[in-house]
Order: C-alpha cells, then sequence, then structure tokens
C-alpha cells in the first residue's frame, strides 16, 4: 500500500512537468516584435499585413512593444530603453537596418532587425520557424550576451566594401598625385610659356621703341632738313628779291643812251672828165 502511494506521488508530481514540457514543445512559435509609437499609421499597416500571411498563429505570434506614446511628441514609452539595447545589439551584429530612431522597428528571432514598413517578412519567419526561434529581444531584456547571430554575409559585404573604399581610396590618392604632379608640370611649362612670352613682349616693346625712336629721330631729320630746305629757299627768295632790286637799282641808274638820228646819204656827184684826167695822169707819173 505505502509502496503505492509512493508511485502516485511521484506520478502525481511529474504530470505538472510533463504537460509544462507538452506546452513548451508545442509552441514552438516565432514571436515577431513589433516596437511601435501610438497612433502610427506605418505600425498598424505591418501588423495588417503580418496577419494577413497564411503561417500567422501557426508559425508566428505578434508581440507589442510600446518604443514611443505617440508618433507626434514621440514621448518615449515603457520599452524604449529595451528597444534602444536591441537596436544597439543588432548594430554590432552587422545589422545596419535596425533603428529605434523612428517605427515600426521590427525583430524576429535573432537573424532580422529592420526599421520601416517591411512587406517581405515571410520568409524569414518560416526560416525562423525552422530553425527555432532564438528570442533574441527576450535574451537582451535578461542582460544576456550573444543573443544575436553574426550577420556574415552583411559583414562580409562591409569588408568588402571597406576594402573596396580602401581600394579607390587609393586609386583615388593615386590620380590625384597623378592630377597634383600634372598641375605642377602644366604650371611649370605655362611659367616658362609666360615667362618666354615676357621676354618676347620686352623684345617687342624694346623694338617698338627703338623703332619709334628711329622713327622720332627720321622725322626730326625730316623736319630739319624741311626746315633747311625752308631756310634755303628764303634765303634764295631773299637773294633773288636782292638781286631783282639790285637790277631795279642799276636799270635805274643807267639810263638808255638818246637814239642815233639816222643820217641821211648824199647823194655822190659824179666826177667830171677833167678831173679823171689828172687821176690817169698823176697815176702814170707815179709808175714812172
Amino acid at each position: 500500500m505505502k509502496k503505492f502511494l509512493t508511485i502516485l506521488l511521484i506520478v502525481i508530481c511529474l504530470v505538472p512537468f510533463c504537460v509544462f514540457a507538452k506546452e513548451k514543445k508545442e509552441d514552438k512559435r516565432v514571436k515577431v516584435y513589433v516596437f511601435e509609437a501610438g497612433g502610427c499609421p506605418y505600425c498598424d499597416a505591418e501588423k495588417d499585413y503580418l496577419k494577413g500571411l497564411k503561417s500567422y498563429n501557426k508559425k508566428f505570434v505578434i508581440v507589442s512593444k510600446e518604443l514611443y506614446v505617440d508618433h507626434v511628441d514621440w514621448k518615449q514609452g515603457k520599452d524604449y530603453d529595451l528597444g534602444v539595447s536591441v537596436a544597439n545589439e543588432f548594430n554590432k551584429a552587422g545589422y545596419k537596418d535596425a533603428a529605434y530612431n523612428s517605427t515600426p522597428f521590427v525583430v524576429i528571432s535573432d537573424t532580422f532587425a529592420g526599421n520601416g514598413y517591411n512587406t517581405d517578412l515571410e520568409g524569414i519567419i518560416d526560416a525562423a520557424y525552422e530553425e527555432g526561434d532564438k528570442d533574441a529581444v527576450s535574451c537582451i531584456s535578461k542582460g544576456k550576451d550573444d543573443c544575436v547571430r553574426l550577420n556574415e554575409k552583411a559583414i562580409e559585404e562591409e569588408e568588402a566594401k571597406e576594402k573596396s573604399n580602401e581600394v579607390h581610396g587609393g586609386v583615388a590618392v593615386l590620380v590625384l598625385g597623378s592630377l597634383a604632379l600634372a598641375g605642377v608640370i602644366v604650371y611649370i611649362i605655362l611659367k616658362g610659356n609666360k615667362n618666354t612670352l615676357d621676354e618676347e613682349d620686352d623684345d617687342f616693346e624694346e623694338e617698338e621703341e627703338s623703332e619709334e625712336e628711329d622713327s622720332e629721330e627720321e622725322e626730326e631729320s625730316e623736319e630739319e632738313e624741311e626746315s633747311e630746305e625752308e631756310e634755303e629757299s628764303e634765303d634764295d627768295e631773299e637773294s633773288e628779291d636782292d638781286e631783282e632790286s639790285d637790277d631795279e637799282e642799276e636799270k635805274e641808274e643807267i639810263k638808255p643812251a638818246p637814239k642815233k638820228q639816222p643820217v641821211k646819204k648824199q647823194p655822190v656827184k659824179k666826177q667830171s672828165t677833167s678831173k679823171k684826167q689828172t687821176k690817169k695822169t698823176n697815176s702814170k707819173s707815179k709808175r714812172k
């Protein structure tokens, strides 16, 4: 009898644990946390989307958290500190979309945390259900470490991005260095050309100045020649005037001689024969 009572007592004590274990085993549903603000239309839309999925209440349940009291004044709600801690832990693990500064902020197991209205969560929920819900929010609320799985893909992408940025930065530095060197070379060339042009300009100015001086000298010489010619012409005019005055004076001094009266020729009279004879006799006597 005592033995029977002992067995019965043991069975009675073990029944609650069996029921609890069965309930725990049966409740494999994933907790989808929605950190929201009072009156937030996007939060309501997000929950409506989740409730419209076929797996709702079969594979997951919605757990609402008050991040802000309202979406107008953004007064901190009762779950604000938890939302901040969850966002920070997910950020550390490589989930860059996790943010508490706006709503809705959705968290699924330890593999997803995103800010904003999202309608692509069904696949994430199914994967979390198959793996088993890790309930990162509950883990973080208890102050535990390593509650969030590392987002290896995001970390690899971030590392690749950093390396790419480093490479791009190196290339940019190289390009900038090349451009700077090219700029220096161009500056030197332009400066040399400028100096050459300045020298040519100086030479050109000197040539112009010398040409101007030569032209001035030529003009001066021409002016001197013209002045000399004018002086000579004036001298010639004066000499001509003097000559003319002298000629006039001479003309005045020398008066013309009176014209000779024409002499009338007297008719020659014929000599007489007696005279002719005497001349003949005289000539004969001379011959003798």
